[in-house]
């Protein structure tokens, strides 16, 4: 399915500047049509009935992947995927730092449960391979796979590279290299952590609603901000001795899935356009 359309689909992870690339690269790409992040539901009747033959739309996507993948191939299977990835320990750090932001107050260690898997994130989400593999059985073609640390050495080298596979083009000038988020120190989360449930209870979802979800978003963001910025100039003394990850855990993460991170590196080598 997809007819004459070619559809190039970016599926996140979240944490590997999905974000950055939705606002600062993908809409500067010329040659090709960017569906943005905010008319992503409508992408079935743009794809459908819009004249256009060539499009890129983008998705920040981690437990949710493997849903989206089957959703979207019930419309389009005719579709070219990019993947990008980051090391398991690197990743998940920066997933717990997220979480912490917003207002989780559990521990690294039951964030992730490397015993009993009873933690806040199911370890299945760490097979990332499994990722790829949903990919090719709902997709006709490969997915291109890259690294975050890519970005980060070589942000040109990175963005030819989706360039390239999509056969699109962009002027370097044009794009903002600089981060679009702004991050936090480990004082202001370990802050956060302490106070977070207090005013951000996690346990409270968003509502159905989407305008009711979306007045929820804003009520806290203006609780959760305000408490960042007093802790980032709170005295030290307040998290003295704490740590918001052990350096421990993650080198257990690191050694537990190094083979499944051995099996990406691979399939990249093999399957990404040269």
């Amino acid at each position: 399915m997809g007819g004459n359309k070619e559809i190039f689909y970016h599926l996140g992870l979240g944490k590997v500047a999905s974000t950055y690339l939705q606002h600062r690269f993908f809409p500067k790409l010329k040659g090709i049509n960017y569906i943005p992040t905010n008319r992503y539901r409508s992408y079935p009747e743009i794809l459908k009935k819009h004249s256009a033959e060539r499009f890129i739309l983008s998705r920040e996507n981690d437990r949710q992947l493997e849903t989206e993948v089957k959703k979207f191939a019930q419309h389009f299977t005719e579709v070219r995927a990019i993947l990008i990835f980051r090391r398991h320990d690197s990743w998940l750090a920066s997933q717990y730092r997220r979480f912490v932001k917003n207002g989780l107050s559990v521990p690294f260690e039951k964030f992730i449960d490397l015993e009993n898997n009873q933690g806040y994130w199911d370890q299945k989400e760490l097979n990332f391979f499994r990722k790829i593999e949903v990919i090719e059985e709902n997709f006709d073609h490969k997915p291109l796979v890259l690294f975050h640390d890519e970005i980060k050495e070589d942000s040109k080298a990175f963005f030819d590279k989706i360039a390239g596979f999509t056969g699109s083009t962009y002027e370097l000038d044009e794009i903002n290299l600089s981060p679009f988020h702004k991050s936090y120190n480990e004082k202001q989360l370990l802050i956060m952590r302490k106070l977070g449930p207090i005013f951000l209870p996690m346990g409270r979802s968003y509502s159905n609603n989407r305008i009711l979800a979306t007045l929820q978003r804003y009520w806290r963001m203006m609780i959760k901000y305000p408490i960042l910025y007093i802790a980032n100039v709170l005295p030290n003394a307040l998290v003295k001795n704490e740590q918001l990850i052990n350096p421990k855990q993650l080198e257990l993460i690191r050694k537990r899935y190094e083979s499944d991170w051995q099996k990406l590196l691979e399939y990249a080598k093999k399957n990404n356009p040269i």
